[in-house]
C-alpha cells in the first residue's frame, strides 16, 4: 500500500470502538498516531457510554457524542460531521456502519479494515489477514494507521484520570473505611454466562486476604449487587462499593487497588490501564487477542483452553449448559487455580 501523506495540521476524525475494553485497547493506537504526527487535530467520535473514557485522552482537541444510529440519525450525523470540514477519517471499528458514516461525511481521506465488505466505503482499505484476526485487539487496531506508515512501539495503555477522579475515590474509599493495601474484584459480564461463579470468587478473596493481607473490594453497578450477595457469601469480609463511584471514580479507585481480579470485562482493560496488576479469568473469550496489554510480570490469565474455545458466544447452541447455568470453559475453573495466579503475581508460592 502507498503510504499517504496527511497535510500538516489537517483536522483528523477518530471514530473510536463502541465497548469500553476496546476502546482502552485502542489508546496505543492513538499514542503512536500523536507521538508520530503531533501536528494533527484529532477528534474523537465516541458512543455515550465511553465518552467519559476518553474525555481528557492526551492529544485528543475534543470528544463527540455519536447520535442515533438509525437510518435518518446516520444522515444527520454525516451532516453535521461534513460541517465540520475533516481531511481525514481513521475508522476503527470493523463494522459497516461506522465506515459507511465517514463515507457519508465526504471526508476526502477514510482509512479503516477491509471487513464486512465496506472496502468501496474506504479510501484506503487495509488489508486483514487471517494472522491478523488472532491478533491482540491493540495491534488489530493500530493496523488502522497503515496508511499513514505508523506502527506500534512500545506504547501502553491510558485512561484519562482528573483531579476531581482521584478525589471521589478518596472520598468514597473513606466513607467505606478501606485503607490500603486493597483487592479489587469485579464479577460481573454483559452476559451472565461470561461471568465466572461468584462463590468462587469470594472463594478466591478470603484465600488473597488470608495469605496477601488484601482487603477484598466489590466494584460494580447497581444492578450487580444480587452477585455480590453471593460472593460475600463466601467472604463476609468484602465491602461492597457497586453504584457508589462513577466510572472514573472507579477507575481511581483501581489505581490505588494493589490487585484486580475479574472476568473478561471493561473493567479489566481499565484496571490495566490505570497499572493495576491483573488476574483475569477468562471462558468463551480469547486471551491472545483481548487479554490485559500489559507486561508479562503484571498480569495471569486463567483459562480454560477447551477444543472449542474461543466460541461465538451463542450460548447453549454450541454448548450445554451446566447446573450452574455456566458453560462448560468457566465451569472447569476451580478456585484454587485463580488463587494460585494470584499468590504467583506477588512472588508466593501457590
Amino acid at each position: 500500500m502507498a503510504l499517504a501523506e496527511l497535510p500538516r495540521g489537517s483536522k483528523v476524525l477518530l471514530r473510536l470502538p463502541n465497548w469500553l475494553g476496546d476502546v482502552i485497547l485502542c489508546t496505543p493506537a492513538l499514542a503512536a498516531l500523536k507521538a508520530a504526527r503531533p501536528d494533527l487535530r484529532l477528534h474523537a467520535l465516541v458512543k455515550p457510554g465511553v465518552h467519559s473514557a476518553v474525555e481528557g485522552l492526551p492529544g485528543l482537541d475534543s470528544v463527540l457524542t455519536l447520535g442515533a444510529t438509525d437510518f435518518w440519525g446516520t444522515l444527520a450525523q454525516a451532516s453535521a460531521l461534513r460541517r465540520e470540514g475533516f481531511a481525514a477519517a481513521l475508522v476503527f471499528p470493523k463494522g459497516f456502519r461506522e465506515a459507511a458514516l465517514a463515507f457519508l461525511a465526504r471526508i476526502p481521506f477514510r482509512a479503516g479494515l477491509r471487513t464486512d465488505r465496506r472496502s468501496l466505503l474506504l479510501t484506503h482499505p487495509v488489508a486483514f489477514t487471517e494472522r491478523d484476526w488472532h491478533q491482540h485487539h491493540a495491534r488489530q487496531f493500530a493496523k488502522v494507521l497503515e496508511p499513514l506508515g505508523i506502527a506500534l512501539w512500545d506504547e501502553g495503555l491510558s485512561f484519562p484520570l482528573s483531579s476531581r477522579d482521584h478525589e471521589e475515590a478518596e472520598r468514597v474509599l473513606r466513607e467505606a473505611g478501606i485503607a490500603a493495601p486493597f483487592a479489587v474484584f469485579h464479577i460481573a459480564a454483559s452476559k451472565a454466562p461470561r461471568a465466572w461463579h461468584p462463590e468462587r470468587f469470594g472463594t478466591v478473596a478470603k484465600e488473597v486476604e488470608a495469605r496477601l493481607g488484601l482487603r477484598p473490594v466489590l466494584v460494580g453497578a447497581p444492578a450487580d449487587l444480587p452477585v455480590h450477595e453471593a460472593f460475600r457469601g463466601a467472604c463476609p469480609s468484602a465491602v461492597d462499593l457497586a453504584g457508589k463511584t462513577t466510572l472514573r471514580g472507579m477507575a481511581a479507585v483501581l489505581a490505588r487497588a494493589d490487585l484486580f481480579v475479574g472476568n473478561d470485562s471493561g473493567p479489566m482493560h481499565v484496571a490495566a490501564a490505570v497499572g493495576t496488576k491483573v488476574v483475569a479469568v477468562f471462558g468463551p473469550g480469547a486471551p491472545e487477542k483481548t487479554a490485559p496489554y500489559l507486561p508479562p510480570d503484571r498480569f495471569r490469565v486463567v483459562y480454560g483452553g477447551l477444543p472449542c474455545s474461543p466460541c461465538r458466544q451463542a450460548f447453549w447452541t454450541e454448548c450445554g449448559p451446566f447446573p450452574s447455568g455456566k458453560p462448560p470453559c468457566l465451569e472447569g475453573i476451580p478456585a484454587r487455580a485463580v488463587v494460585h495466579a494470584c499468590l504467583e503475581l506477588f512472588g508466593k508460592r501457590g
